[in-house]
């Protein structure tokens, strides 16, 4: 079962991770041509702050609750280097009654902020996903 008070009591709790950005199915490959440059993509991006935030609240999930983003948000708005140093700045915003946790932050790369997000994981039963799809 949540333990609701204490989830509520990560809020404006803020982390700092570093990735060094190695795995090529995060790179930037809609063109061959531009593939060549090694950039992060947009949607491996979202994969790296959606993961910074699961980390967050990950001593929360059990064998029956599993949290799963529910709405995310993110601004690019610099290009991103594999095999660089990525810094991500990411806090707890809320947490609804209805167990839905809320992030934003900013990305970094270089000593520059390459971009910005805000997002929601929300807690749900295992059991109910396992029923709905057989797993």
């Amino acid at each position: 079962m949540l333990d609701f008070e204490q989830l509520k009591s990560l809020i404006g709790k803020e982390h700092t991770d570093t990735v060094t950005l190695t795995d090529v199915s995060l790179r930037w490959s809609e063109r061959y041509d531009f593939e060549l440059l090694n950039l992060l993509s947009t949607s491996g991006l979202m994969k790296i702050v959606h993961n910074c935030g699961h980390k967050m609240i990950a001593d929360f999930e059990s064998e029956s609750l599993v949290s799963v983003v529910s709405e995310s948000f993110i601004r690019h708005h610099s290009p991103l280097l594999m095999d660089e140093e990525l810094v991500i700045h990411i806090k707890i915003e809320s947490v609804s009654d209805n167990a839905e946790v809320r992030f934003s932050g900013s990305v970094d790369q270089l000593g520059s902020e390459a971009g910005f997000f805000e997002f929601s994981r929300k807690f749900i039963s295992a059991d109910f996903l396992r029923r709905v799809f057989g797993a």
